[in-house]
């Protein structure tokens, strides 16, 4: 594949001011965790340090917090006991007092309404013990001692960006989030697949062949990003595809450390791997879909909207649930909930976060 084949765009600009922290944060964090990984059913977590509260850290835990979401977690047991194992920790280190980096991070530059929901501590203080989230945060005054966690550094960084190539960092290559996006050309293929057995994979086979040679088939040619961009809810739709791709390759990581010979399976034994562990990938992205809408701005209905969501049907439900995610202050989406209450409430999406997950090793395949 030549650069010139390859189709790079600056997204970020379209949400923040603190643009080339992102594009900074974004490249270091998916080079130390590249090679992260854990296979369903496994212990384990990421522990990443966080060693200061400088933009460019703070950055760096945000973006953390948007990539680092693992097969291994478990939001409930066999019994359907809330449990929330192997969550990824992020321990920020900090010299502010509190009021001071909770205003801080409460920013949308940072982690937005993430920690309105997510467990973490503030100095030894716990608070959303039982969050069903996959991500902690520690904010503590000193670094712990913990020989397995990554630290990030002001100077790690700043070494990183030194020896970078500029266009690689300051641009992302977007083809991965553009054929992402067209997951949702597909509509009806979708949405007529039965919600009984919502993981099972054998359902998504016509929609994955749709996809395949009907969407895979074309060049990723198309730009994600386009003018409609002006418009900030379209930007954060958008930016959704970008963050939810560059989780694509630890996805294929953890899939590839079940099998040592993968890359001599054939493609439908490759993809019967997959639809083994549809369930797992599905509550990953779940997770990883609720904290991007968190740390982007949104929150989660409150009583008075799930109570109006309750009372509403066919287009008038989909048309409050529009304006809600779509308000210019404040946005909400109904959606934000653990993945429980997701099979209750609206288990149509759970079915395009199914099928956007077995597409993945077409995509990566396609753009090989």
């Amino acid at each position: 594949m030549s650069r010139k084949e390859i189709i790079r765009e600056r997204p970020f600009e379209y949400l923040t001011a603190s643009a080339e922290n992102w594009y900074i944060a974004r490249a270091y964090v998916l080079d130390k965790l590249r090679d992260v990984a854990f296979t369903p059913g496994s212990d384990g977590h990421l522990h990443v340090i966080v060693a200061g509260d400088s933009p460019l850290l703070l950055s760096t835990a945000r973006q953390t917090a948007l990539s680092a979401h693992y097969l291994n977690f478990e939001e409930e047991n066999a019994l359907g006991e809330r449990v929330s194992r192997n969550r990824t920790v992020i321990t920020l280190v900090t010299g502010k007092k509190a009021d001071d980096i909770l205003r801080e991070l409460s920013r949308e530059e940072y982690l937005g309404q993430l920690l309105s929901v997510c467990r973490y501590s503030l100095f030894g203080e716990l608070h959303n013990p039982d969050s069903y989230l996959d991500i902690e945060v520690d904010l503590v005054k000193k670094a712990p001692e913990d020989p397995g966690a990554i630290t990030f550094t002001e100077e790690d960084v700043k070494a990183f960006l030194a020896s970078a190539d500029p266009e690689e960092v300051f641009s992302i290559d977007t083809r991965k989030a553009v054929f992402a996006n067209r997951v949702y050309s597909l509509g009806s293929v979708i949405d007529n697949i039965p919600y009984e057995d919502i993981n099972g994979a054998g359902r998504y086979s016509r929609a994955l062949g749709t996809f395949q040679y009907r969407v895979l088939g074309n060049a990723a040619g198309a730009r994600l990003v386009s003018d409609r961009w002006k418009n900030r809810s379209t930007a954060r739709n958008g930016l959704s595809n970008v963050i939810c791709s560059d989780c694509f390759e630890s996805r294929e990581l953890a899939i590839r450390r079940q099998c040592s010979n993968y890359d001599k399976l054939s493609r439908e034994s490759r993809a019967a791997l997959w639809e083994k562990n549809s369930h797992a990938l599905s509550v990953s992205e779940h997770c990883r879909w609720t904290t991007e809408k968190l740390i982007l701005g949104f929150r989660a209905f409150g009583l008075d909207e799930r109570c109006r969501y309750e009372s509403f049907f066919g287009s008038a439900r989909a048309s409050f649930c529009r304006q809600a995610k779509n308000a210019a202050e404040s946005p909400s989406h109904v959606d934000i909930c653990s993945y429980r209450r997701l099979r209750l409430t609206d288990p149509a999406s759970l079915k395009y976060d199914t099928f956007l997950m077995l597409a993945i090793p077409l995509i990566l395949e396609k753009l090989k």
